[in-house]
């Protein structure tokens, strides 16, 4: 049960860095379609849509790499306590935040560099 708990709490951060190196260089070719980060801002045009994949990679790759390290050690230090499965539960619940949270960062770039029009500055 440790490993298989063990692999599934590494899949968030894994594919992070993953579409993070990804993506940063080549983003999805579609803005319609069901990949990619989309969001109002980032579909306006091909600059924006590209501007968003390049640092929306940048800080999911830098935060995958935090990510794997501090699982590797909760994993650690936690698999001889008794409640191993509910640290690993909260523990992929706080990575799924940290991934969402990337939006936060990615906007207010967006919103810096472009009008509402998605004009550069």
């Amino acid at each position: 049960m440790f490993i298989f708990l063990s692999g599934c709490s590494l899949l968030v951060p894994l594919s992070m860095i993953l579409l993070g190196y990804k993506w940063k260089e080549n983003p999805p070719k579609d803005r319609n379609g069901y990949s990619g980060y989309r969001t109002t801002m980032s579909r306006l045009n091909e600059n924006t849509w590209k501007y968003a994949h390049r640092y929306w990679g940048k800080i999911n790759v830098a935060l995958g790499i935090i990510l794997v390290i501090i699982t590797i050690g909760i994993l650690f230090f936690a698999k001889s306590n008794v409640n191993f499965e509910m640290i690993i539960t909260y523990l992929v619940f706080a990575q799924l935040l940290v991934m969402a949270l990337t939006v936060i960062p990615i906007e207010f770039l967006l919103h810096k560099h472009f009008t509402k029009q998605g004009v550069e500055k």
